[in-house]
């Protein structure tokens, strides 16, 4: 485009449209707003408009409907790929609406969460989309009340333990039955001695993951042993690689050595298979992996990881949808949508 006429877009004002129309700028006003207006009016200000390519202020028309236009997302670490993949998805949705999406990473910690939540507030958002790893009741109640005034959507479970789904909108995957027919997988592959590598103990969203563990180490009548367990204690910079890498040592240092190790989330399989790799442990003929959430990476690290999927376009796809049904005042607008985790068998197992 040449300059010229760049420069002339970009100074372009109500001013100039109604100079070219012949009419007053709250004739245009009323215009752009299907207001009254006659159709001679009408036409004549939709023809400027086009002919100068005129867009009206953002900062005029929020002002006007008193939307900032804008969602916040909230994700506890940005380091994890499964939460750039959601964002990806929730912004495709919220962007073809004129909304942006802003993301916010809390670190994990509940109360940078709150301190987000104020910010964000004093910015005038229209919406929220919540993702947590874990809740106190104190942050639990805080979010919910403000649910109540401000158009938000929850994910995952990590609430699960005071609230009633009923009374917030939900998209998350479940992840006990999955897990449950991942360990059984397991078991038919001949492995026995199954392990499982878990998010520090404050960590709610993986609670269902572990139960699931557990319930299926009783479907194949094996016994559940504290030894096979790694359960690191509770912090808030949570480096998911790490804890795997340390599992996966721990683990094979055990009383019983492991022949299949599953994890809370796909993060943690790769810093497991790191350690296990260092250690010339051969994946699969000796030791499985599965992993739980199927990020892009699980297909790059060798040998491929295994892993419970959770659908995470989808996911973020219909968090967008619910949103902005909210944002649109469509009825029922409390929604809970949950979704089965589907085990992909690639070369860990």
């Amino acid at each position: 485009m040449n300059q010229d006429k760049f420069n002339n877009r970009q100074m372009t004002t109500i001013w100039d449209v109604a100079k070219l129309a012949g009419v007053s700028k709250s004739t245009v006003s009323r215009v752009m707003n299907n207001g009254f207006a006659s159709e001679e009016s009408r036409k004549a200000v939709f023809d400027a408009i086009e002919q100068l390519k005129y867009k009206p202020s953002c900062f005029a028309k929020n002002i006007r409907t008193q939307k900032s236009m804008t969602i916040a997302m909230m994700i506890p670490d940005a380091s994890n790929l499964f939460y750039s993949e959601m964002y990806k998805a929730v912004e495709k949705v919220i962007f073809e609406q004129e909304y942006m999406v802003i993301i916010c990473d809390t670190q994990n910690s509940t109360e940078y969460e709150i301190k987000y939540a104020h910010k964000l507030l004093d910015r005038k958002i229209d919406g929220l989309i919540y993702c947590t790893y874990k809740m106190n009741e104190d942050s639990e109640k805080y979010f919910i009340n403000l649910s109540k005034r401000l158009p938000m959507v929850f994910m995952d479970f990590a609430f699960a333990k005071f609230t009633k789904k009923e009374n917030i909108s939900l998209v998350a995957t479940e992840g006990l039955e999955s897990t449950r027919r991942a360990l059984k997988f397991l078991y038919k592959k001949g492995r026995r001695n199954i392990a499982y590598i878990n998010f520090p103990s404050d960590t709610q969203i993986t609670i269902p993951r572990f139960e699931g563990y557990r319930k299926g180490l009783a479907d194949c009548g094996l016994l559940f042993r504290e030894e096979l367990v790694y359960f690191p204690e509770p912090e808030q910079d949570l480096n998911v690689l790490a804890l795997g890498y340390a599992g996966a040592r721990t683990l094979m240092s055990a009383r019983v050595v492991p022949d299949a190790i599953m994890v809370a989330a796909d993060p943690l399989a790769i810093g497991a298979m790191k350690y296990l790799k260092e250690q010339k442990v051969r994946i699969p003929q000796e030791l499985s992996v599965i992993g739980f959430d199927n990020n892009n990476v699980c297909e790059l690290i060798e040998p491929n990881l295994s892993t419970i999927a959770q659908p995470i376009e989808k996911l973020g796809t219909i968090a967008a949808k619910m949103m902005l049904n909210k944002l649109n005042d469509i009825p029922n607008k409390n929604e809970c949508m949950i979704f089965e985790g589907e085990l992909i068998e690639r070369g860990t197992t």
